[in-house]
């Protein structure tokens, strides 16, 4: 916004000329790019008028079949339009441009050079080769992707010998999207037994003095296994136990000395160990 001074007259900002400069070099990546486009349809655009006014003149009686060196005249100057308009393409030009060159290129050789001549191998040869170059796979247009940088950090900097400042950042340990139930883990101890080792956590409603949980041995223990469940919490007085204990599975429980005044989450450690 202009600003009017106290002693009159008007005055620019200094930033005005600067936000011009740089509308202006933003808009040149638009213009950049709508080059290849233009110059690939101008090129297909051409080729496939050259065929068309040379299948005209044929239809009409303009002239009959070409000698073989117009027939490689006009496979060269297609074969030269493929080329400018395949290299406009690689540049983001589109498809049309490659495929309007081919048609145009096969057009014009159709028009002068079928049907050849008995022994003309030279004008055979020259067909061959411009359905060659009308059929090849056309490059890929898709555009190359562009890297944005991001934007500047807001963070002042810091000295060379300064270490920078890390974020104290908590980590939950049970990283589960509910309440954690049981957490086991299978492995083979360096004596060669086969373990399990992980814990539980037994909900007890308000009133309750008693809670079991089931473990699953998956694959089964070759034999009954020795169990050893213990807990830490000591918020009130429980005795945990495996009550059954089968290669396939244990039952866990846990009995309070007297009725559980709220609800509680006891968490019981289970050690299973049997040879292989």
């Amino acid at each position: 916004m202009a600003t009017t001074p106290a002693m009159g007259g008007r005055h620019v900002p200094r930033g005005g000329p600067r936000l011009r400069a740089s509308l202006a070099v933003d808009a040149l990546p638009s213009v950049v790019v709508a080059l290849p486009v233009l110059a690939a349809a101008l090129i297909g655009g051409t080729a496939v008028a050259c065929g068309t006014v040379l299948a005209v003149r044929r239809l009409s009686g303009g002239f009959g079949v070409a000698e073989s060196a117009v027939a490689w005249l006009v496979t060269a100057a297609g074969i030269v339009l493929v080329s400018v308009a395949d290299q406009s393409s690689r540049h983001g030009g589109g498809v049309f441009g490659p495929v309007a060159a081919r048609c145009g290129l096969a057009l014009g050789v159709i028009s002068v050079a079928l049907p050849p001549r008995a022994g003309d191998w030279a004008s055979i040869l020259a067909v061959m080769t411009a359905a060659a170059v009308a059929v090849v796979r056309m490059p890929s247009t898709a555009a190359p992707r562009r890297t944005v940088a991001p934007p500047p950090s807001s963070a002042p900097p810091t000295h060379p010998h300064q270490p920078p400042r890390r974020r104290a950042v908590s980590v939950r340990r049970d990283n589960v999207p509910g309440r954690l139930l049981q957490r086991l883990e299978r492995f083979e101890s360096p004596s060669g037994a086969d373990c399990l080792r992980g814990r539980l956590h037994l909900s007890l409603p308000a009133g309750s003095r008693a809670a079991h949980a089931h473990v699953g041995f998956c694959p089964s223990f070759a034999e009954t296994p020795s169990v050893r469940v213990t807990t830490e919490y000591d918020g009130v007085e429980a005795v945990v136990s495996a009550a059954e204990v089968l290669p396939w599975g244990v039952r866990v429980e846990c009995r309070l000395t007297e009725p559980a005044e709220e609800p509680l989450e006891i968490p019981v450690d289970v050690f299973v160990q049997a040879p292989r």
